[in-house]
């Protein structure tokens, strides 16, 4: 077997995986997470379906028609198309107003390809694969800084599989092969092959293990917050992160109905552990328990970030308001700072202008 042959069969490699990271996202993954038709999934399938079409066409260039231009930019452009939805996703998903700059930024740059001679749009092409990386790059930064525990650690396998992908994508540009071959008298295409392969594996490695993508959007499934005291189950803090939640039954009908169903709960099943989840099909409560409090969570999904979130709010207000909790007066409105540290931690914005002397400020939406 020549060198020829062995590159030829790591493209197919690198062909395989794609096209089946495209198919295991679209027809294989998770499939409560494809309730929308065009969502983090399709972008993703579109998005690995791109590269594998590309590098078939790149595959027919190389290896049967080097000559012909126009399908080196077809492969290239369907290639970069892929990360244009890639970088799409990205601007959906950082909350960021950009008003999606980048997205049309790189499609157009991408047009522009057919509208000027080949030598320069190859240059075009060239340009934007740093660019477009750079973008993916800050992306995957900001899932890893927004996550928690496993979730945390499957993106930093995509990160990191991410980089060596992009690096595989150097080392087989033509000016670095180039290079090699002038310089060093080496051929670098099958190192810059097996970069590539190597990348799509961790990602690949890294999307299989992750549990949900609804940990990425947490932030749009919260409903309310309600805390507990312990000693009184009368509620101190009621916070709807939705206009909608305003609505709903009053809050202290809802604290005495939670603890009663703990209570309930612990007597029937005589368990020393605490009630951590109720799961009613398109709602869950989810509960974190403090010395002085028992905070309820109403979400639309039981996701890890909340517990972590809820035993970070319990942390944080019992030890700011624990003597307040020891020496409650009956009123609510003591524990108004508290505003700040759920503002904080579940990253929302509040509407300062409506103060009550019984609850706290109705939060604005920040979804």
């Amino acid at each position: 077997m020549d060198l020829q042959d062995f590159i030829l069969g790591l493209f197919f490699v690198e062909v395989t995986i794609e096209l089946e990271l495209a198919l295991f996202f679209i027809f294989g993954w998770r499939r409560r997470e494809r309730e929308r038709k065009f969502d983090i999934v399709s972008i993703l399938s579109f998005y690995f379906a791109c590269l594998g079409i590309g590098r078939i066409i790149l595959i027919i260039y190389d290896f049967h028609l080097p000559t012909n231009d126009y399908l080196y930019l077809a492969g290239v452009g369907i290639s970069l198309l892929g990360m244009v939805f890639f970088i799409y996703l990205a601007e959906i998903i950082i909350p960021k107003n950009t008003h999606y700059l980048f997205t049309i930024l790189s499609v157009g740059t991408l047009l522009s390809i057919f509208f000027v001679d080949i030598p320069t749009a190859k240059n075009i092409l060239y340009g934007m694969i740093p660019l477009i990386f750079l973008i993916g790059f800050v992306f995957l930064g900001y899932l890893i800084r927004k996550t928690i525990g496993s979730i945390r650690q499957n993106f930093v396998l995509v990160f990191l599989g991410q980089i060596i992908f992009g690096f595989g994508h150097g080392f087989n540009t033509d000016w670095i092969r180039e290079w090699f071959l002038f310089n060093v008298g080496f051929n670098i295409q099958p190192i810059g092959l097996f970069c590539v392969i190597s990348g799509l594996g961790l990602i690949a490695l890294a999307f299989w293990r992750l549990p949900s993508f609804s940990e990425i959007e947490w932030h749009t499934k919260i409903i309310s917050l309600y805390v507990i005291t312990n000693e009184h189950g009368i509620c101190c803090i009621y916070y709807p992160f939705r206009k909608e939640a305003e609505s709903q039954m009053a809050p202290q009908l809802v604290s005495g109905g939670v603890s009663g169903i703990i209570s309930l709960v612990k007597e029937m099943t005589r368990s020393k552990r605490h009630l951590k989840v109720i799961d009613h099909e398109d709602i869950k409560i989810l509960f974190e328990y403090g010395l002085y409090t028992t905070i309820a969570l109403l979400a639309e999904e039981d996701l890890q970030i909340y517990h972590y979130k809820l035993a970070q709010f319990k942390q944080q207000f019992e030890t700011k308001f624990e003597q307040n909790l020891v020496e409650w007066s009956g009123s609510v409105a003591e524990f108004q700072p508290a505003i700040e540290i759920i503002a904080k931690i579940f990253e929302q914005k509040v509407d300062d202008s409506i103060s009550h002397d019984t609850e706290l400020p109705i939060p604005k939406n920040n979804l």
